[in-house]
């Protein structure tokens, strides 16, 4: 029937069979702008750069540690440290403008995806709430990159140091400890259906089937498993020193990306979990530039 030869020719069911009003309006909008879907996925190049990039120094980290050499470096393990690193090269200010640019249009991709028409159910609201915090994340990494344009050497304060400051003040307020434990539960939470994404590769449903060139679709999606597992790896890792900051009432314990990474080497066990986690994220970058051309437009209720 013609159900069956949709999924059969697509790789996935139909709108009809979905039932997603999201998804009708998102294949209306493709189909009615298809320049501007293609120009949106420029974005997800952008996004593999970054976290590629990030990957790379989570790696020295562990590197590093595993060899029995110092941690403490000047390059930040971190999406704003992935910025700064690129403007230290050459063509910096030309590859920041560039990767700005292409982060702005991600996030404008992810506010078309929170506001299309969808469904009204808790999945759909709780999807919007997670496009919208992406949006304004790589916006605001995006204010970062153009920041260091305008000013080199101007990527402001840690993230290590804005995470340790924002502890802080919250744990001296009367429920700030609970607050804290509750931030640090959340990013576990996260980082659980990360690793839900990772085993199911429920990203695919945001994909068109085939193959890159030369890469194909089971290579693309053992990327994309790889690489949420990363992804899962490092949201549990602030989490978890979040929550430890709160429990011993050691602000300085609550570290961003890079801080909690060089915390986790004090241990063997500890270093091993760095090296996945780098590993992870530049596969991570690795699957969003290689999967950019398949990515699709989607609402809140795919």
């Amino acid at each position: 029937d013609m159900s069956s030869t949709a999924r059969h020719t697509t790789g996935r069911a139909p709108s009809s069979d979905l039932g997603g009003v999201g998804i009708e309006r998102a294949e209306e909008f493709a189909r009615m702008h298809p320049g501007l879907v293609r120009f949106g996925r420029v974005g997800f190049l952008a996004k593999g750069l970054v976290y590629g990039l990030t990957g790379v120094l989570a790696l020295a980290i562990g590197v590093d540690a595993a060899q029995g050499s110092s941690t403490t470096g000047d390059n930040e393990a971190s999406q704003s440290g992935a910025i700064a690193r690129i403007a230290e090269n050459s063509f910096g200010t030309t590859v920041l403008i560039v990767v700005a640019a292409g982060l702005i249009v991600y996030s404008l991709w992810r506010i078309v995806s929170v506001i299309l028409p969808a469904g009204n159910d808790v999945k759909a609201w709780f999807t919007r709430a997670g496009y919208l915090v992406s949006a304004v994340t790589y916006l605001a990494l995006a204010s970062t990159a153009i920041a260091v344009v305008r000013q080199p050497g101007s990527s402001g304060s840690s993230e290590d140091n804005r995470v340790e400051n924002f502890t802080r003040d919250l744990m001296d307020r009367s429920f700030g400890r609970a607050a804290v434990i509750m931030v640090g539960a959340l990013l576990i939470a996260i980082a659980a259906a990360f690793v839900w994404k990772a085993v199911s590769a429920s990203f695919t449903e945001q994909m068109l089937p085939g193959a890159v060139g030369p890469v194909s679709q089971r290579t693309i999606v053992v990327l994309g498993r790889i690489g949420w597992a990363g992804r899962a790896a490092m949201m549990a890792l602030i989490g978890f020193f979040l929550i430890s900051a709160a429990v011993t009432f050691e602000p300085q314990d609550a570290q961003g990306l890079d801080g909690s990474l060089r915390n986790a080497t004090s241990s063997g066990p500890g270093t091993a979990l760095v090296i996945a986690v780098g590993a992870g994220l530049l596969v991570f970058g690795v699957f969003c530039a290689i999967s950019a051309p398949k990515q699709r437009l989607v609402g809140a209720d795919t």
